[in-house]
């Protein structure tokens, strides 16, 4: 009688002829079980480096940037439903992102939805140029809608006198 077990979708076997642990789907065989996962988590992690997307995080807020990523792993989808209906009105998909932000030098992982994240393409980085364009144009705008907005008179006390004096005498009276 042979014992079985699965880890992460892959079939390991006890094989008591040989005394050890195999997965025939990666092809790897040792006589501790904790071995052969660590050998699948290892296969894992080659195949999601290998399959790795350099990209660029954008933001928006506040400010317009984009940090050079890596998107390294897809984490899930995640459905945003009305909470009177019931009904899926947005789909986000979660991926986990290494890049390394506002001046760290060591690289942090983050999980991001994928609308933040920007290609790596002539075409991105061309929307992307005349996105911050656009944005200093909303920048100096805004710069001169606050001094125009500050020049404009306000009304004073002195405007007011006769109304203040009315308050003031029933305070009196």
């Amino acid at each position: 009688m042979s014992m079985k077990t699965e880890y992460r979708g892959h079939n390991i076997t006890y094989s008591e002829n040989s005394d050890e642990w195999n997965c025939y789907d990666i092809g790897y065989s040792n006589i501790s079980m904790q071995k052969v996962k660590a050998k699948i988590d290892a296969f894992y992690l080659k195949l999601r480096k290998a399959s790795a997307v350099q990209c660029y995080e954008i933001s928006g807020h506040g400010r317009i940037q984009k940090t050079e990523s890596t998107i390294i792993e897809f984490v899930k989808t995640v459905e945003q439903k009305a909470w009177s209906t019931g009904k899926v009105t947005r789909t986000d998909h979660k991926v986990a992102v290494v890049a390394r932000r506002d001046g760290n030098e060591r690289a942090s992982r983050r999980e991001t939805d994928i609308q933040m994240l920007m290609p790596e393409t002539e075409e991105a980085h061309a929307a992307f140029a005349e996105a911050e364009r656009l944005y200093e144009r909303v920048v100096k705008a805004q710069k001169e809608f606050d001094t125009a907005y500050a020049a404009i008179p306000r009304v004073t006390l002195a405007d007011i006198e006769a109304l203040r004096n009315i308050k003031e005498g029933e305070a009196d009276a």
